[in-house]
C-alpha cells in the first residue's frame, strides 16, 4: 500500500491561508489605533495642558490646520478619470475631510469657495459623516466625507470605505495619501492650498 505525504499537503494549505492571516494580524494594530480613546492618548503631546485640543494652524504631526490639501492631477487626466477633483482638509480635534467636486465644474471653483465649502460641511456634521449638496457655496452638487483620524507612529489613520484605514504620510511640503488596495497601495500625493 503507497504511503500518503502528508507535508506536502501541509504546506501547499498553509500557502494559501498565511496571506490571509498576516493581513489579519496587520490589521489588528490599525483598528485600535483608531479607536476614540487612543486617538485622543495618542494626540497629547508633551507640554499639552488638554489632549486633543489643538488651535487653528497648530498640529501635533505635520498635518497644516489652516488652508487645504490638493489632489495632484486636478484638473487633468486624473479628474477626468475620476470625474471628480479631491481635496483633503484637517480640523482641530482630530477631524479630516475629503471633498469630491465634479470635474470640470470644480475648474471654475476658486481655493476661497473651496474652504468654505469645508468649513460650511463641518458645521453640518455631529461626527462622521458623507454629506451630499451645495453647501450653500456650489452650483452643483459635491460630496463630502469627514471622519475622524489618529496616529500611528509618524502617520494620519483614518477610516475611508476601504478594505483597510487609509493612511497620510507628511512629506516636505506635501502630503501622501496611501489608499490599500487588493494587490498594491494606491500613493496620491496632495499639495497645500494656502488661502489668504
Amino acid at each position: 500500500m503507497p504511503k500518503t505525504d502528508y507535508s506536502t499537503a501541509t504546506t501547499a494549505s498553509l500557502r494559501q491561508v498565511l496571506p490571509a492571516l498576516l493581513l489579519l494580524l496587520a490589521l489588528l494594530p490599525c483598528k485600535q489605533a483608531l479607536s476614540t480613546e487612543t486617538a485622543t492618548t495618542l494626540d497629547s503631546t508633551p507640554g499639552d495642558s488638554t489632549p486633543g485640543e489643538s488651535t487653528p494652524g497648530e498640529s501635533t504631526m505635520g498635518e497644516s490646520l489652516t488652508g487645504y490639501y490638493a489632489r495632484e492631477g486636478n484638473n487633468s487626466s486624473s479628474a477626468v478619470a475620476a470625474g471628480n477633483n479631491i481635496y483633503i482638509r484637517f480640523f482641530p480635534e482630530q477631524w479630516l475631510a475629503m471633498l469630491f467636486l465634479p470635474y470640470p465644474y470644480a475648474e471654475q471653483v476658486a481655493p476661497a469657495t473651496i474652504d468654505s465649502v469645508f468649513d460650511a460641511a463641518r458645521a453640518q456634521a455631529s461626527g462622521s459623516a458623507y454629506l451630499r449638496g451645495t453647501f450653500g457655496e456650489l452650483d452643483e452638487n459635491a460630496t463630502l466625507h469627514i471622519e475622524r483620524y489618529g496616529y500611528l507612529e509618524d502617520r494620519v489613520l483614518f477610516e475611508c470605505g476601504s478594505l483597510a484605514p487609509c493612511t497620510i504620510r507628511f512629506g516636505d511640503g506635501y502630503i501622501e495619501l496611501i489608499k490599500p488596495g487588493m494587490i498594491n497601495e494606491h500613493i496620491i500625493r496632495y499639495n497645500p492650498v494656502t488661502i489668504e
